[in-house]
Formats: structure tokens, sequence, C-alpha cells
């Protein structure tokens, strides 16, 4: 008699852990802006080969000087982020300037410097100034203030976050993934909205929790105990549920971010959507070889999958995780969307056996207990198809032998499948 779970196939060996894990939190950031001279006719050009010197208000700290390009353009990179700046400008034949205070991150600090003798501040004449500004108004103190507690906030947030996330990796790199896991959730919480540590501490507690998985997994599939066999099938399966919404959460950050936002951190921004969708592909990848997935993060795989493959420039890669996809559907008994997915695959590779097979699979779970005779019609052909060309030890051929066996005894023959299949 056919089996309705005759697909779900154990894989009676251990995995072995690999070593992924999301970069630190960057902790510099840079400034940028532009010099420009106001020459005696009201007319402008840019100022090449300025001298741009960054000092902190608040301590006596060395911090890197730039000199503008030919645009009249600089960037200060490896400015930390924390503490207030002020940038002062200097060259030949201008006036020295100084800017407003501004903040770590600042970008389009611009200057409109006159003629000059060229000569240059120091830094004691700088701070002196600083310290002359004169007194604030109520208003200008109510923002100092809330600018302050900002500041803290701020601060204390980031020490939390670099703190949880060194944790997070010593314990991760030692496998105690459920110490890892804590330590970047407990990151993640001290700033949930920020796209420099939230993708990074999210993707590394996704990380964690499948590696966790597959350690439970290579477990269970070696032990000889019943009744631990049972108590972690349900751990497994959690652990990657929470993994996917993990990746889910860092990917939303990450497409709501906004381009000013993005320009702070451009290569960390960069490198972290990868990793969101490599740890997806990752965890599908494991989830499907360990038969740990979760129906209720099928949408989720669906996205997620979805921007992967789009991402991926590795044909092969791409073909293998659109097959994916329609294995994960079809496990999560979601027969209609594993049909959508498996068309996909077999757009990419026609020839693809899994892709062939498990379409022919997903339209006869379809239509199992129905009446739709066409539908049936179809399961037969790709299955059929699927006998003739699949390799004799692939394995899914013996249930999809029962399955047209089922449909022949249906009163069903087997048709041709079109050319481009």
């Amino acid at each position: 008699m056919f089996r309705k779970n005759y697909y779900l196939f154990v894989f009676a060996i251990a995995l072995f852990l690999g070593s992924n894990i999301a970069i630190f939190a960057q902790t510099t950031s840079e400034i940028s802006g532009r010099v420009e001279l106001k020459k005696v006719d009201g007319t402008t050009e840019p100022v090449a080969g300025a001298l741009i010197e960054v000092y902190r208000t608040d301590k006596k700290v060395t911090l890197p000087s730039v000199k503008t390009d030919a645009a009249g353009n600089f960037t200060v990179s490896g400015v930390p982020n924390e503490g207030e700046y002020v940038l002062a400008v200097s060259g030949e034949k201008i006036k020295t300037e100084v800017s407003n205070i501004i903040s770590f991150g600042a970008k389009n600090v611009n200057f409109l410097v006159s003629p000059g003798d060229g000569s240059r501040y120091s830094e004691a004449q700088i701070r002196e100034a600083l310290a002359k500004a004169g007194d604030l108004t109520a208003e200008q103190k109510k923002e100092r203030e809330e600018f302050e507690a900002k500041k803290k906030q701020v601060e204390g947030e980031t020490q939390l976050i670099n703190r949880a996330l060194s944790e997070g990796i010593k314990a991760y790199t030692a496998k105690d993934f459920d110490l890892a896991i804590v330590k970047f959730e407990e990151g993640y919480q001290a700033n949930t909205k920020y796209i420099g540590s939230a993708p990074i501490l999210l993707n590394n507690k996704g990380s964690s929790l499948v590696r966790r998985a597959v350690l439970n997994y290579n477990t269970m599939v070696q032990s000889k105990d019943q009744a631990q066999k049972n108590e972690l099938r349900p751990k497994i399966n959690k652990d990657f549920e929470d993994a996917i919404d993990a990746f889910s959460k860092a990917w939303t950050i990450i497409k709501d971010a906004k381009p000013d936002e993005i320009a702070k951190i451009q290569k960390n921004f960069d490198e972290n959507k990868v990793l969101t969708l490599t740890f997806t592909q990752d965890a599908v990848n494991f989830m499907i070889k360990t038969e740990g997935t979760s129906e209720a993060q099928k949408d989720n795989v669906r996205t997620l999958m979805g921007e992967y493959i789009a991402f991926e420039k590795d044909a092969k890669k791409k073909e293998a995780a659109q097959v994916e996809v329609g294995l994960y559907m079809l496990r999560v008994v979601d027969f209609e969307n594993a049909i959508v997915e498996y068309h996909k695959a077999l757009e990419i590779a026609p020839k693809n056996p899994d892709a062939i097979g498990g379409l022919g699979l997903s339209l006869y779970m379809a239509s199992f207990e129905s009446t739709d005779m066409a539908r049936k019609q179809e399961a037969l052909n790709y299955m059929q198809h699927f006998l003739d060309t699949a390799p004799e030890n692939h394995p899914l051929r013996a249930g999809i032998d029962s399955g047209v066996e089922d449909l022949k005894a249906q009163k069903l023959k087997p048709q041709k499948v079109s050319a481009k299949n």
C-alpha cells in the first residue's frame, strides 16, 4: 500500500559542524565632507590638498588627519563611534576654519573658506576657542542635555553590544552554543533596530541555533536510547525554527534600512546582507538533511530562499537551492507551493532528477484524496519521466515507483512530458 510519508527518508549519518559566524560590529566610522573656496568675485571652487584635522572635544586623543582630493572632497576613516568632534581645515592661501561640534559618522561636513595666509591653528588654540565659546542659551542647554543623555545611552548600548558579541563568539568557538545563543540575544536586545549591530547579532544567534540543532541531531542518530531520541527531536525542530526567525528579523532590518544609515556602515552592511542569505541557505540545507523542517517558518523560508536564489551567481548553487525550497515545501505538506517551487527549479535545470521527481510527488500528493484526474495524470507523467531518466540508486525511486503503480491502478497511462522538461 502506498504511504503518504514515503518521501521522508532518514539520513543515518552524523553531520559535521561548520564554523560560520558573522563579523564583529563596526566600532569606528567615517566623517566626510567637502572644502570650497569663496573667491572675491563671489564664485566658488574646490580646494585640493587642504589639511583636515580631527579633534575630539571631550578628551585629548590622537586621531587621523587627511587631505582633500582634487575635487575638494575628504573622508576621515577610523573615527571611534563615541564622543563629539570638531574638524579644522587649513591650507595654502586659505583662512583656517573650524567646524561646529559634530558626532561620529557625520556626512556632508562642508567648509566654505576664504582667502588667507595659510596659517594653521594649533590644537591648544582650537581647544581654547572651544572653552571660550560663550554661555549657552536655555534652549541650547536643553539641546545639550538631551544630546548628552542620548550619547550616554548610545555609549552604554555600544559597550553592552560589543561585550555580548565578544562573549558570544568566544562561546561559539568553544562550541558552547547554549551560552552563545544567550549572549547574541542579549546583545540584540540592547538595540533591536540599529542596523550596525542587530543583523550581526541575529545572524550569529541563528547560526548558533543551527549548530546546536546539528549537534543534537548527531547525538540523536547515534543514541540507542529511544527516550533520548524522542526528547531531542522537538528540540532540533525548535532550534531550526528559531534560527529561521532570527534570519528573517535580520533581513527585515536590512531591507528597511535607509540610505543614510547604510552609508555610515556600507562595508558592514554589504557583508551582513550576504551572510543573512547564505546562513539561511545553510540552515535550510541542514533542515532537509535532518528532517528538521518547520511549517511555522515556511513563508520566511520561501521569502529568504527566494532572495538567496536571486542573489546567487553560481548556477549550480542556484539550482540546488531552488530544489531545496521545493523539497522543504513538500516536507511541510504544502503541496501547492511545492509544485510552484519545483516548476521554478525546472525552469533553471529542466533535467534535474530531484526537481522532476519532486514535482511528480507534489502533484501526486496534492491530488491524493481528490478526483482531479488531470492533476493525477500530470503527476503520473512526471513520476514516470523520473523513473525513465533518474539514476537507479536515486533515493526517491522506490517511493515514486509505488506512486506510479498506484496511479496506473486507477486506469491512467503515462504520457510523455513536454520537450522543455
